[in-house]
């Protein structure tokens, strides 16, 4: 097994880690805090966290890690950091409902290089491993089992082309959803773009430890990131994930209604 082999094994034990210590919780009441901008943090945000934190130090110590939780943990001179959201979708999770799972995701000297991102009510989960591509299982099914992604990349229209997103109140694509196929809601908006059930989604004020998995599965399926400066930052306001017969379109228009 090569380095890289045994991160991606590890990847996938922190996300089942997660998915496990998790899915104790769900259905449950757990206690809630509120973050400073109003967002909520539960126990068992905490917990997993906590929980991920302890294997990643006592297998990976010398690694640097970013996690929604505690922000940024180790030493800055690492080469090599995770990139973790313990449960993303807190709110739907709270609320007993499908939309929340797990990001993990691995960078090296700066490049994403391991993703997996899950959602356990499914028992659904996708990976990526940067220049071998992008894969999805079922979750407990051996990683031989995985099978491949391939986002379509035929030429499409935009008005024909179906949209889904996480947007801002008072977003300027508000006034321009019927110029696409709107999708209203997800248990996991990238996952239809990786299986072809939409053709872009728009990721507006998403934080790295949302997006870092997603960008590097897109990439691996063919589709294309886009934080509409003309590259694929994490750490801008938008980002769009699309396939490539519509990416052109969207970051056009959302650039003319000043995104």
């Amino acid at each position: 097994m090569t380095d890289n082999d045994s991160d991606v094994r590890l990847a996938h034990r922190l996300a089942e880690i997660a998915d496990t210590l998790a899915w104790e919780f769900f259905g449950g009441a757990p206690a809630v805090q509120h973050k400073s901008d109003g967002s909520p943090v539960s126990e068992a945000d905490l917990a997993v966290e906590k929980a991920l934190l302890a294997v990643l130090a006592a297998e990976r110590p010398g690694d640097a890690v970013l996690t929604e939780e505690s922000g940024s943990l180790g030493t800055r001179s690492s080469r090599r950091r995770w990139i973790l959201d313990p449960i993303d979708g807190t709110i739907p999770f709270l609320a007993g409902e499908r939309g929340w799972g797990t990001h993990v995701a691995l960078e090296v000297d700066e490049e994403l290089r391991t993703a997996v991102l899950s959602r356990p009510t499914e028992r659904s989960r996708w990976w990526a491993v940067r220049g071998r591509g992008a894969f999805t299982s079922a979750r407990g099914e051996p990683l031989s089992a995985a099978r491949p992604l391939r986002i379509p990349s035929a030429p499409l229209p935009l008005e024909a082309a179906r949209v889904g997103g996480f947007l801002m109140p008072d977003s300027p694509v508000e006034p321009v959803r019927d110029r696409m196929r709107w999708v209203e809601s997800s248990v996991c908006l990238v996952g239809d773009l990786l299986e072809g059930r939409v053709d872009a989604v728009i990721d507006e004020g998403g934080h790295v430890w949302d997006r870092a998995p997603a960008a590097l599965l897109v990439h691996e399926a063919g589709g294309r990131v886009d934080d509409l400066r003309g590259g694929g930052r994490l750490d801008e306001r938008w980002l769009v994930y699309a396939a490539d017969g519509v990416a052109d379109g969207l970051a056009g228009l959302l650039r003319d209604v000043g995104a």
